[in-house]
């Protein structure tokens, strides 16, 4: 009677062991190649039950038939959740993840005063994402005083383009501007330039070629060419307050544009000095800059 009940019992326990289990199997593809991911994490979600796939890709995992998810890791990739529904085969891909630069998609608005000649302005500023590698900004400011004196600046950004000089890779912005001010009917001046600022470690080196009119006292204008020279610092250490220095070298006359970037948070404040012959003018500016994301860059690393 003994040997019976154990004989029974020998072929009870499996099928008690088994009990309440299901097998699944399936194979994780990559979004990108339709190939095969080895080594994807596949765990039953809310508990440490795990396997990972083979080197082609494909699993075999046994878990409770009260399992709602298989979630699917991967270094590099997106984690995917897929529900069970009582399936036995399940396939599924996974999409590398996408890094997007927002510090290079910004907005930017500003009020700002010329303490000297043109109290009232504001400036405002965009820049796109970056696409392979190049982003796109664009700036304008205006000031005046309503009455005799005002100021515009727009500006068009090309940057992050990169060179590679003997294996190093040196990171551009390409920026055109233009200016044009007029002081109490005695000064008059239009002014375009293109410049290249050059990254190196944590400055710029600034470089330029410049064409204005400029008119003082009645007097008939004259047309000057110059270059550009300067260099831009940022200081880590002081929240990343920026220190840009650039001279304007023409003949017989010499442009000097001194500008310290203060930010806190995203919250900016700065002071600009610029001064050509007898003109001067001195900026202040507080604003803010924010970061966005596009819909499809939102998405991107969702399914």
């Amino acid at each position: 009677m003994r040997s019976k009940l154990i004989i029974v019992l020998i072929f009870l326990i499996p099928s008690t062991l088994t009990f309440g289990q299901i097998t699944i199997t399936g194979s994780i593809l990559s979004e990108e190649d339709s190939t095969g991911l080895p080594g994807v994490s596949i765990i039953e979600f809310g508990t440490s039950n795990s396997v990972l796939a083979d080197l082609n890709g494909d699993y075999k995992i046994t878990v409770s038939d009260s399992a709602s998810f298989l979630e699917f890791s991967f270094v590099g990739y997106v984690t995917r959740k897929v529900p069970i529904n009582g399936q036995t085969v399940i396939n599924t891909s996974l999409k590398p993840y996408i890094i997007y630069e927002a510090f290079d998609q910004k907005i930017g608005v500003y009020l700002q005063s010329g303490v000297v000649n043109i109290p009232f302005g504001a400036r405002f500023y965009y820049i796109t994402p970056v696409v392979d590698p190049l982003s796109v900004g664009f700036q304008v400011d205006y000031l005046t005083d309503f009455e005799l004196n005002e100021k515009l600046s727009a500006s068009l950004s090309l940057s992050r383009y990169r060179i590679i000089i003997a294996d190093w890779y040196i990171y551009n912005s390409v920026n055109l501007n233009y200016r044009k001010f007029s002081i109490s009917n005695t000064i008059d001046l239009n002014s375009y330039s293109i410049e290249n600022y050059a990254r190196v470690n944590s400055q710029k080196i600034i470089l330029g070629l410049s064409k204005f009119q400029f008119s003082h006292d009645n007097k008939d204008s004259s047309t000057k060419y110059g270059l550009i020279a300067g260099f831009e610092k940022e200081f880590q250490k002081l929240n990343y307050l920026t220190l840009t220095s650039k001279l304007g070298i023409y003949k017989e006359t010499i442009e000097y544009d001194l500008r310290i970037d203060i930010p806190i948070k995203r919250v900016n404040t700065f002071i600009n000095l610029n001064k050509i012959d007898d003109y001067q003018e001195i900026m202040i500016g507080i604003g803010f800059k924010t970061y966005y994301y596009y819909r499809y860059q939102k998405n991107a690393n969702k399914y």
